[in-house]
């Protein structure tokens, strides 16, 4: 097996950059590739400082919608994920990153990224002295373990679930533990913290990538004291830089200087601004234009990863010599697919003929040209092993035809479920227009933001088709095919296999894959199988590779966009 000390995998590229000879406008064109990342041999804070950067201010961050989950167990949606690892708390590990494309694991709370024995089956993590929570209390490897434990509760049922099934080496994590709650005990299974300081974890298989998963939220402390379970998500504790003042849901989070961090036990973030106010009222079209105009407080404010530029705005925004040059841009590690509820839909021809029917370009003017590249595969042209293929080549705009002939004049009735938001409104307009043409009638019902992934993740839920984005947790596609293709993972609610997908010989290949040691083995093996996958059941159709497009203003400095997620960085942010 590979061992850690050397491990070095591929991890999408967010700031790499070539000609692909289109220009739509920009004069920026990216495509995805693949990049090194490494574990660090120092993990000690402060964080090098950002040059020029200076204290004072207020970053004004405007997302679509509120958060669907803050309570790092369940927290795994990408703007949430950014704001929560960011600033507010730590993991055991994390990424350090400035933009300038080299990407190192570091210890966070931990003095390294683990100490790997057992053929990789024990990792050891102890914790760095300082660490305290907003109250200044000391962070404890207990608070580490307890949150694992809160992790395993049916009550808390979104967000990853590698770490569960990993330490209860299954895939029904809940077979034999569920949770500190109800009498449960407080430290889950195949866990020891011999002290305040020391956490081990002792998997009953070898795990190469665990400081990976050691970045995750799931291993962020929770103090039991402040445990308000399912409450959680409205006031988590801080470890972090920041801690909240102020959440009025649906509305804004105000966000001010946690006092007790200590920068020097901190490699990757910084505290610059006085505070961070995260609008949740705005649609995309509303905050581009604020961005574009620059006034105000507009001046220090940006958007997330799900306020990307919409098609309305975007002729203006590179029209405006200012704006143009605030644009933040590069291709993500992200998927986005039409999901088919293969427990409503069963019939493969039916999912074939849409495959073929899809429009991506014209789907792509809607979403916004610049905004992604047509997509074909499950797996991101950013993810190592990735191979190009199209099962159902229908062209650039569909093959109405070839779909009209699987479906052999059937007309069907089907519901697709959307995310309500701008963007997702007018691409279910979209749809149903233009599958309209293969005699499928489609029904669109909004789901509210803020419970959109928590709804399509109910495994009883009552919809046929919806969309949905998903990128590598860490490099390598053990972090997407196994959550979303799985049937072996598939649980009453919280699932990342949307598709419900449950097919006995992809099952056994995952658990195949998962026991190479040699990893790129293992990728050549995770792309053979996204193609087997769409090539055998077509349990999805993919339609965009994802690129980042989002605005910011003229006195936000320190700003990247960041590999692991997607998104805008949030640790290096000053006011001009």
């Amino acid at each position: 097996m590979l061992t850690v000390s050397i491990l070095a995998v591929a991890l999408a590229a967010a700031g790499c950059s070539k000609n692909t000879g289109e220009d739509d406008g920009t004069g920026d064109q990216t495509e995805a590739s693949t990049q090194t990342a490494t574990l660090a041999e120092n993990s000690d804070g402060p964080a090098p400082e950002v040059p020029g950067a200076k204290k004072g201010g207020t970053v004004t961050i405007y997302t679509s919608g509120d958060f669907e989950h803050l309570d790092p167990q369940q927290n795994y949606v990408v703007p949430a994920q950014t704001t929560g690892t960011n600033l507010l708390y730590r993991t055991l590990t994390q990424y350090r990153e400035n933009g300038d494309g080299k990407l190192e694991v570091v210890g966070d709370l931990a003095t390294n990224t683990g100490e790997e024995s057992d053929g990789g089956k024990t990792w050891k993590y102890t914790l760095k002295d300082g660490l305290k929570y907003e109250d200044g209390t000391p962070i404890t490897a207990q608070d580490v373990a307890y949150g694992i434990a809160r992790s395993f509760s049916p009550d808390l049922p979104n967000g990853p679930h590698y770490a569960q099934q990993w330490l209860a080496g299954d895939a029904d994590y809940n077979a034999k533990y569920k949770g500190p709650y109800d009498g449960g005990a407080q430290i889950p299974p195949n866990v020891e913290v011999p002290d305040a300081k020391t956490i081990i974890f002792k998997f009953p298989e070898p795990h190469a990538d665990t400081p990976f998963l050691a970045a995750m939220t799931t291993v962020s402390p929770v103090p039991k004291a402040k445990d308000t379970k399912v409450q959680y998500d409205n006031r988590p504790f801080s470890s972090g830089p920041y801690k909240i003042k102020e959440y009025r849901r649906g509305q804004q989070m105000t966000l001010v200087r946690n006092e007790n961090w200590d920068p020097k036990t901190d490699p990757i973030r910084h505290n610059y601004p006085d505070q961070y106010v995260i609008n949740f009222t705005r649609s995309a079209e509303q905050a581009s234009e604020l961005l574009i105009a620059d006034q105000g407080a507009n001046q220090a404010a940006l958007t997330m990863q799900d306020m990307t530029i919409p098609a309305s705005v975007y002729p203006k925004a590179i029209a405006d010599t200012s704006a143009k040059s605030r644009i933040l841009t590069g291709p993500t590690q992200f998927v986005w697919l039409i999901n088919f509820n293969t427990q409503r839909v069963k019939d493969l021809k039916v999912r074939q003929a849409l495959n073929y029917a899809i429009d991506r370009q014209g789907m792509l003017k809607v979403w916004g040209s610049y905004a992604g590249d047509p997509g074909t595969t499950l797996l991101s042209p950013t993810t190592s092993g990735y191979q190009k293929y199209n099962a159902y080549d229908g062209g650039t705009n569909g093959n109405i035809e070839k779909a009209k002939e699987l479906l052999g004049g059937k007309k069907l009735n089907l519901t697709y479920a959307y995310r309500n938001t701008e963007r997702n409104q007018a691409i279910a307009a979209f749809l149903r227009s233009s599958f309209q043409q293969v005699g499928v009638n489609l029904n669109i019902q909004p789901v509210d933001e803020d419970q959109y992934y928590t709804v399509i993740g109910k495994k009883d839920n009552q919809f046929d088709m919806y969309m949905s984005g998903w990128g590598s947790d860490w490099p390598g596609g053990g972090t997407v095919i196994p959550p979303l293709w799985d049937g072996d993972r598939i649980v009453p609610e919280g699932n990342n296999n949307y598709s419900y997908l449950d097919d006995p010989k992809v099952n056994a290949e995952i658990d195949r894959i998962l026991g190479l040691s040699d990893l790129t083995e293992a990728d050549k093996a995770w792309a053979e199988l996204d193609k087997d996958i769409m090539t055998r059941l077509a349990p999805a159709i993919p339609v965009i590779y994802d690129k980042q497009t989002t605005l910011y203003g003229s006195k936000i400095g320190g700003i990247y966009l960041s590999a692991p997620y997607g998104n805008s960085g949030l640790n290096n942010l000053y006011v001009k």
